[in-house]
């Protein structure tokens, strides 16, 4: 008797110590756990630089077609007397491809200038073009550059959203792990507390002779079962408390203490919304997987590499023309069209080795990222299909195990009247309770593999609609 106040009295002890660790605890609900992780966790903060990246990238790949302004000044003056001077600046703006305008002036005097450096007293202004009739007709190198970044904008658009993707369906499945942990420590301490008001009651009695002292000692071992039961719960509640705490960040982006947190959300409630309403336009929902958007893009990167590749193959042929102003007219800078200047240069490799290799290399390249995109999309569309027919057997092996339970229930029951009456032994009735806390514990764990099913489908689809 003595050895069973003592485990009474340690009991006690310990349930006041876990109390104390849980008085400090914060109310936080699901939806608000995941509006959270998106707004200041860390990674979700990286993942949104990653958007900005590509837009910024967007932005600089268009400041190439900003005009350019270039000029040079020089002046030599030699033995007492200007020997020469010229100044030649330019303002040039690239059009669409390798078509340029131009319009320049020119300056230039001394006594030993270069006759085709000569200009009028007041200098010689021109405007002109600048056009490649054959490579850089289609594309170059500034306007691909262009196309890239734009594809690259929804290329890091998709990273952006594969990362809160994996952060979302992490945070979740721990968020729900303890909701099952919860559902654990209060079903371990229900039966805990039936075993242990039992323990009471036969103690008190075997004191009047009413039951057996063997007894006493097996109520009291079914006791310590059942503590050792709640204790591991505990210490499972505390680690999973613990884990949702590291997705949990503060405002200041600055990770938060380690904090007790209590809920009025259940592992039954949100089994019961995924059930009854989520599911059924979740299973309806397209394919939206942001890693075949990401190949998507970058697939349009590769064509567009390719076109530029291919571009390259072609010779270099540039026409120039400029119009110059009236020579016999000063104080007149207008443009004359009999006054010009133009000139035309081109260039080919003779053996094409270098950009006839490099085009069939960037095709090869690009032929590999769409059997990558086939070959992905065709494991997400498996790897969905089988969700869904895992769905529709959990939703038969849930309807089991609640009957399994409800059973269980019954027959704990209906056996708690026979042991009143004498008609049952204490070890019938502890083993149909250990049937029944197996059955509901069993139950509990479907209900949470079925959520976690329901999770992966929204991983999958790549919608990002945790929030239920």
């Amino acid at each position: 008797m003595k050895r069973n106040n003592l485990v009474i009295a340690s009991l006690c002890f310990y349930l006041f110590q876990v109390g104390q660790s849980f008085s400090q605890t914060t109310l936080i609900e699901y939806n608000f756990f995941v509006e959270n992780v998106i707004k200041n966790n860390p990674i979700a903060k990286r993942a949104t630089n990653l958007k900005t990246y590509g837009e910024l990238n967007y932005k600089s790949a268009r400041g190439n077609y900003d005009p350019k302004i270039n000029g040079s000044y020089t002046n030599k003056y030699f033995n007492g007397s200007n020997y020469n001077s010229t100044l030649n600046s330019e303002i040039k703006q690239q059009i669409f491809t390798n078509q340029y305008l131009k319009f320049g002036y020119d300056y230039g005097i001394g006594n030993n200038l270069n006759p085709d450096m000569y200009t009028p007293a007041s200098g010689l202004p021109y405007l002109g073009v600048e056009v490649g009739l054959l490579q850089g007709m289609m594309i170059d190198y500034t306007r691909a550059n262009v196309l890239k970044a734009k594809e690259y904008k929804n290329y890091y658009s998709a990273e952006n959203k594969i990362q809160l993707n994996n952060l979302l369906f992490d945070a979740s499945t721990q968020y729900f792990d303890w909701l099952f942990s919860a559902k654990q420590l209060a079903l371990n301490n229900y039966f805990m507390q039936i075993a242990n008001q039992r323990l009471r009651g036969i103690e008190s009695l075997a004191e009047i002779g009413e039951k057996a002292a063997i007894d006493t000692i097996e109520a009291a071992i079914f006791y310590q079962s059942r503590l050792l039961d709640f204790q591991n719960s505990t210490i499972d509640f505390q680690k999973t408390n613990n884990d949702i705490a590291s997705f949990n960040w503060s405002e200041s982006y600055t990770p938060l203490e380690i904090i007790n947190y209590s809920t009025s959300d259940s592992l039954d409630l949100y089994f019961n919304k995924v059930k009854n309403s989520f599911l059924k336009t979740l299973l309806i929902d397209t394919l939206n997987n942001p890693v075949l958007l990401k190949y998507n893009s970058f697939q349009q990167v590769l064509e567009i590499e390719n076109r530029l590749k291919k571009e390259m193959i072609k010779p270099k042929l540039n026409v120039s023309y400029n119009f110059l102003s009236n020579e016999n007219a000063p104080d007149n800078t207008v443009l004359s069209t009999n006054n010009y200047k133009w000139g035309a240069n081109i260039s080919l490799p003779l053996l094409l080795r270098n950009s006839l290799n490099n085009y069939k290399m960037s095709k090869i390249n690009s032929q590999n990222n769409n059997f990558e995109l086939i070959n992905k999309s065709n494991e997400l569309n498996y790897k969905l299909n089988s969700l869904k027919q895992n769905i529709n057997t959990l939703s038969e092996q849930l309807q089991n195990a609640e009957r399994t339970a409800r059973y269980s229930k019954q027959l704990v029951e209906a056996e708690k009247m026979k042991f009143t009456n004498g008609e049952s032994s204490l070890f019938l009735l502890n083993t149909r309770e250990n049937k029944w806390l197996e059955s509901e514990l069993k139950l509990a764990e479907y209900k949470l593999k079925f959520i976690k099913t329901v999770l992966n489908v929204i991983y999958l689809k790549g919608n990002l609609n945790y929030k239920f």
